[in-house]
């Protein structure tokens, strides 16, 4: 690197992501599976607590089925964050192609919830494959 009189630059690696794969026998378990990753990661998977929840519909499109991925995880990423809630439960009724439907109930957080913040839902290496009787889900987070 030398002295501060010679001009330069260098590229510095930082790892800033954590990958997720879900997978399942359908589809929409795979999608599912990637959602509990995503919510783990997050700390604000709280399956059945006790006070009832806020059901929350959930409809996203995409040119293919990684999109719809990127999307579905978007779209309960952005819910969890904005409302500031835990999720209780949830469902991936249907993927189709360009499409996933399903829905999440939202609770209220409890103090503080342990977990890592996600920024956004990456493109990187993002896979959508059926293979072996089976589909697997992959996926990077930006964190």
């Amino acid at each position: 690197m030398g002295d501060h009189s010679d001009a330069g630059f260098e590229i510095l690696e930082h790892t800033a992501d954590v990958g997720v794969r879900g997978w399942g026998g359908s589809i929409e378990e795979a999608f599912r599976q990637a959602t509990l990753g995503l919510l783990d990661i997050v700390g604000a998977w709280r399956p059945g607590r006790d006070e009832a929840g806020e059901r929350v519909a959930i409809s996203v499109e995409g040119r293919d089925l990684g999109s719809v991925l990127v999307d579905w995880l978007g779209e309960v990423l952005y819910l969890q964050d904005t409302r500031d809630v835990v999720i209780r439960s949830f469902e991936v009724e249907e993927v189709a192609g360009d499409r996933a439907e399903g829905w999440i109930e939202l609770s209220r957080r409890p103090a503080e919830i342990e977990g890592t913040a996600v920024k956004a839902i990456t493109y990187h290496q993002l896979s959508v494959e059926e293979r072996d009787g089976g589909w697997t889900a992959t996926v990077y987070l930006d964190i």
